[in-house]
């Protein structure tokens, strides 16, 4: 099997393998049930990642390090997390999962996981749902929160809950992307963090 050929079916395999196998974790979820469920929730920073694989293995995992700057939830006295996540790249050998963002190195962003010591697919509570990023604000001159995909937050809503089954095509329910009245600037970090603190009371 030439190159192209064994990366792709390689990639294949992983992309829908894991996705049939954890296909819960990418239903939709909410606030709430995301603040509550997780096991940790934390403000970092990315510094470093590497990818490993086990000898004869087609299977490849992207080890994230995280400097824990603030933790919201949860118990862990380290500086620094190791998070494991399925894909990555290595010598010819690319493996994506489908629908799925590793952190980048350098990213800094606030973390909802799942479990720190099971080995998932992605550790992060929803994929996407719980990840979210902190960058600089150019229009207003602040630092503020964004979903993955880019979406400034506005506000979080406790009451919007998930009701029914579905898949995840956005971010978990309460996460006001939309400027409302009384809060038309994107959430620095310190307000989102008091939000999420105030719904574990």
């Amino acid at each position: 099997m030439n190159g192209w050929r064994r990366i792709f079916v390689s990639s294949l395999l992983l992309v829908l393998f894991p996705l049939l196998a954890t296909a819960s974790t990418l239903m939709q979820t909410d606030m709430a049930e995301m603040t509550a469920d997780a096991e940790l929730i934390f403000e970092g920073r990315v510094v470093g990642t590497r990818v490993v694989g086990a000898p004869g293995s087609r299977m490849l995992r992207t080890l994230v390090t995280f400097e824990v700057l603030d933790l919201i939830k949860g118990e862990y006295d380290q500086p620094q997390l190791e998070l494991s996540f399925v894909g990555g790249s290595r010598g010819d050998l690319k493996v994506q999962v489908s629908h799925m963002q590793i952190p980048r190195l350098g990213e800094e962003g606030i973390y909802f996981v799942e479990d720190i010591q099971k080995r998932l697919v992605n550790p992060i509570y929803g994929w996407h749902q719980g990840h979210f990023l902190v960058e600089w604000d150019r229009q207003f001159q602040q630092r503020k929160v964004t979903t993955l995909h880019g979406e400034p937050v506005f506000a979080l809503d406790r009451k919007r809950l998930a009701t029914q089954a579905k898949m995840s095509k956005g971010p978990a329910l309460g996460v006001v992307v939309e400027p409302v009245r009384g809060m038309d600037l994107p959430m620095k970090p310190a307000d989102f963090k008091t939000a999420v603190r105030e719904m574990l009371q």
